[in-house]
């Protein structure tokens, strides 16, 4: 049986859009709607959807930089949903994060050495030589010299500063990275590099990651497991193999249908989504896709689908399902 490492049940989170006046109420975001999901030990799970599907904020939910408004967040057993900033540092270091943007979650102001050494600083009671050791090995590790260590972040290509990125998170010893679109703002040549990097982590460390990705070529190629999200909704979860050769969601068949081919001879059906994104301030009844769904039905703008099981590994949330 797989141990789950990360549990999410009825997650919600919205964010205020307009403040109440005095002539109209207060308008929210909502972000995430009613999430429920299951992260297992050592395994890849990819979160893919469009930008604005709420796919980071179920990241930093997962991590509690942010709270929910409703639900509840566990980690390795623990209800860690309404635990203060002082409980949570515990947990913390086993949680670490990779962000999208290389530069700007780096301080400009600090050496890599300082960068990498800093989560030892709170999390560990390492000496300071014994910090520089361990920022020296974290460095070959990732495949920098311990030359790097005495330059500033901007000395650093975009891929070398994500290396520093992957190398501060992994100072502490986690057993759980989010990596929050961790290659797109690189180039091709250096993303395949960095996702190597991942991989040969993930062997020798038993790490488990939540990657985050709107390019499902990218996550084809690192993931277990995928879920589909759209307008704050998980629409569709399962396995790689079942998610890209039997994908049961709509939604889904329509981002599989956008992944370029290589072959030129090779010619594929592109979907066409017609139809208006609704607004996440004003989500439509029912399902949040049938204003674009090709195969929509009258069910469909009544009443929100479950996420129904197909089987150990698949389950989506869609009204043909039933029919």
């Amino acid at each position: 049986m797989k141990e789950v490492i990360l549990k999410l049940e009825g997650v919600h989170k919205k964010f205020v859009a307009s403040k109440k006046s005095f002539r109209k109420k207060a308008t929210f975001v909502h972000a995430l709607n009613d999430i429920s999901l299951e992260v297992y030990r050592g395994e890849t799970l990819a979160i893919v959807g469009e930008s604005g599907c709420g796919k980071s904020t179920l990241g930093r939910v997962a991590n509690k930089i942010l709270d929910v408004e409703e639900g509840e967040v566990y980690f390795d057993g623990i209800n860690i949903t309404h635990l203060n900033t002082k409980k949570m540092l515990k947990y913390r270091k086993k949680m670490q994060v990779i962000f999208q943007d290389p530069y700007g979650s780096l301080n400009p102001r600090l050496k890599i050495r300082d960068l990498i050494g800093e989560p030892l600083l709170v999390h560990s009671e390492m000496n300071k030589n014994q910090r520089e050791n361990k920022v020296k090995e974290l460095l070959n590790i990732v495949g920098l010299s311990e030359e790097h260590a005495t330059r500033y972040p901007h000395e650093f290509s975009g891929g070398q500063r994500q290396r520093v990125g992957i190398a501060r998170a992994l100072s502490v010893n986690p057993s759980l990275i989010i990596a929050d679109e961790p290659i797109s703002a690189l180039d091709v040549s250096i993303q395949a590099q960095i996702l190597n990097i991942f991989k040969e982590l993930q062997n020798k460390y038993d790490l488990t990651y939540i990657f985050i990705s709107h390019d499902l070529s990218v996550v084809e190629m690192i993931s277990d497991r995928i879920g589909v999200m759209y307008l704050g909704k998980l629409v569709e979860i399962a396995d790689k193999n079942n998610l890209y050769n039997n994908p049961m969601h709509p939604y889904t068949k329509a981002l599989l249908s956008a992944i370029p081919v290589a072959d030129p001879t090779r010619k594929k059906k592109r979907i066409i989504l017609n139809g208006d994104i609704p607004s996440p301030i004003d989500a439509p009844k029912g399902c949040p896709f049938s204003t674009r769904c090709p195969e929509v039905m009258d069910i469909c703008k009544n009443k929100m689908p479950e996420l129904i099981k197909l089987s150990d590994s698949h389950s989506a949330a869609c009204h043909l399902i039933k029919k």
